[in-house]
């Protein structure tokens, strides 16, 4: 992996570590950034402490932390079988 800035909101880690990763086509430094630290897990970076940037609420929602609620609903198009 070449070394490129973290996707993560003000981190700035750079993306060649050993735990570094891709995720929804952006590079991060650690899992921790990928996931936007959802219960302030510290970034692996000595002098980043990202996980205290921004709100929690306002983060994009990772691939990762969504669970399978949408597959298991049905269209409304769906006639209701009685």
């Amino acid at each position: 992996m070449s070394d490129q800035t973290c996707a993560c909101p003000d981190c700035t880690c750079g993306t060649s570590g050993d735990l570094a990763l891709e995720r929804d086509h952006q590079r991060f430094c650690s899992p921790a950034c990928a996931d936007q630290h959802p219960h302030g897990e510290p970034c692996p970076g000595d002098d980043c402490h990202c996980e205290h940037a921004g709100d929690v609420q306002g983060r994009p929602i990772a691939n990762s932390t969504l669970d399978d609620a949408l597959e298991e609903t049905f269209p409304a198009s769906d006639p209701i079988s009685p």
